[in-house]
């Protein structure tokens, strides 16, 4: 079926410009059958026709415009038809988008508009030009000739071809806002979407760190150590973590005030982090027990990171109330074994190592399990 059908009003007498406005038919017809097959159409096919179509009325476009230089043709209507092409180009840019998008009704507008404007366009324009060119070939200037045209033309036909070229304007003007109104309400969206994006990644960080300190607190550290357990399950790598206690914590929380062991903590975790290494994971557990998770590590390494954090902590002084806390913690040191099932095993073994280590006499590191 030929949704545009060519008749022999639409030929001006110019070959070049016909060939082109045959061939620009041929797309819209091709267009018209792809919105009519039963089976549908892909996207694809459809951003096929429309790069073709647009591709091919641009040139027709330039190749118009340069026979308007060749023939110097007046400003008047050069400057006129220029602006239809330009205003066209746009048009089809904005309405192929929901048409490319396999809406079918946006598709079928889209045919609408492109037969329309080639009929008023050709029938117009297009005629007007053939006759400004055929003056120029008898040696008519072009002022006269477009004098005459306008004298000559059909008061009728002038007023159909005017109110057209209105309805196309009042077209493309509708399309422009539409098409801002799409951008506008596009950037509000990511904007939203990105500060709702920054809002969850700002609650869900609150809800993994340790208000006082800082650190990481529970939630991230059983999170992270359940990461590191199925990492091991895959490649068997080694894992490890070590629990501390600060001995005397009780007393000076106790004796000095909460404020005062709010103090003894931050300044011992400031003091974790800086004494593990960049890959291990330093978090809070609650109170005052801390947890580190070190990937990677086997026992000897483990007991070595061990007794450093235990040294650089034992060099801390915290000043607290009337007196102070002298850095003292028990260490208990727990690596992934053989006969462990779940990562509670894990934390339970340490946590035998710091029962250890105060039966020791505490400020020590002990294994446990």
């Amino acid at each position: 079926m030929e949704s545009f059908r060519w008749d022999t009003c639409f030929v001006t007498g110019i070959p070049t410009v016909d060939e082109q406005h045959h061939r620009l038919v041929d797309i819209i017809n091709a267009f018209g059958d792809l919105l009519l097959r039963p089976e549908g159409s892909t996207g694809e096919e459809m951003e096929r026709v429309f790069t073709e179509l647009a591709d091919y009325a641009a040139y027709h476009f330039s190749e118009e415009e340069l026979l308007m230089q060749e023939h110097a043709i007046d400003s008047r209507h050069f400057a006129h038809q220029k602006k239809e092409h330009a205003q066209f180009l746009v048009d089809v840019a904005f309405m192929r988008t929901g048409a490319a998008s396999n809406q079918r009704g946006k598709a079928s507008e889209l045919l609408q508009y492109l037969c329309n404007w080639l009929a008023y366009h050709i029938l117009g324009s297009d005629q007007l030009l053939a006759r400004l060119v055929e003056a120029t070939q008898l040696g008519m200037s072009q002022e006269a000739a477009f004098a005459a045209h306008r004298k000559e033309h059909d008061p009728a036909t002038a007023t159909l071809l005017q109110a057209m070229n209105r309805l196309f304007e009042q077209v493309s003007e509708r399309n422009r806002e539409l098409a801002e109104l799409n951008q506008t309400l596009e950037a509000r969206v990511v904007e939203r979407t990105h500060a709702l994006s920054d809002a969850n990644l700002r609650l869900e960080n609150m809800a993994m760190t340790d208000v006082l300190t800082g650190l990481p607190n529970r939630r991230h550290a059983l999170l992270a150590l359940e990461r590191e357990w199925r990492r091991a399950d895959d490649h068997g790598a080694p894992l490890a973590c070590m629990l501390l206690d600060a001995d005397g914590f009780k007393h000076i929380n106790d004796t000095q005030g909460h404020d005062a062991g709010d103090e003894v903590l931050c300044r011992r975790a400031v003091q974790l982090r800086h004494a593990v290494r960049n890959d291990d994971l330093v978090c809070r557990l609650g109170g005052d027990e801390f947890l580190i998770v070190c990937i990677d590590t086997p026992l000897d390494g483990m007991l070595q990171l061990a007794e450093k954090v235990r040294r650089e902590v034992a060099a801390l002084y915290v000043p607290a109330g009337d007196g102070g806390w002298q850095g003292s913690i028990s260490v208990g040191v727990a690596v992934r074994s053989a006969n462990m099932r779940s990562l509670e095993d894990l934390l339970k073994a340490a946590d035998m190592g710091v029962y250890q280590a105060k039966h020791l006499g505490r400020n020590c590191v002990a294994t446990g399990g």
